[in-house]
């Protein structure tokens, strides 16, 4: 529920997004694989809804925050309040990210993974 999201999820999701280089994106669900389940939560249940929840931190997020590194599995970008999908295709061509003739973003070339080493010194081991 979008409501309970507790602030110490939206704080790790933008932990990490405000992390993505320029030119680089994550996946909803790449971001809340690495977020581990909230105590109150059931670890099966997390796994079906994080991305998710991923998405509704993302809706409230600061406007400082790169919100446009953050594309769906499918590599395409999903419309976020006030911003239709054009608003963030244009940011992320401007970060130099390139989109296929179907609208997709090469998740192999562009996608960023944090080391081993970030996510344990910011607790996301």
């Amino acid at each position: 529920m979008p409501s309970r999201l507790s602030q110490s999820f939206r704080e790790k999701v933008y932990l990490i997004v405000r992390a993505i280089p320029r030119g680089r994106v994550m996946t909803y669900g790449d971001i809340a694989a690495l977020i581990p389940p909230p105590e109150e939560v059931d670890w099966l249940a997390y796994r079906r809804i994080r991305a998710r929840w991923v998405g509704y931190a993302l809706r409230a997020c600061p406007d400082e925050l790169p919100w446009q590194r953050v594309i769906n599995r499918q590599g395409r970008v999903s419309p976020r309040p006030g911003h239709g999908p054009h608003a963030q295709r244009t940011l992320l061509r401007g970060e130099g990210v390139i989109f296929d003739r179907l609208g997709r973003v090469n998740l192999e070339r562009y996608a960023w993974v944090p080391s081993e080493s970030w996510r344990a010194a910011r607790g996301l081991l």
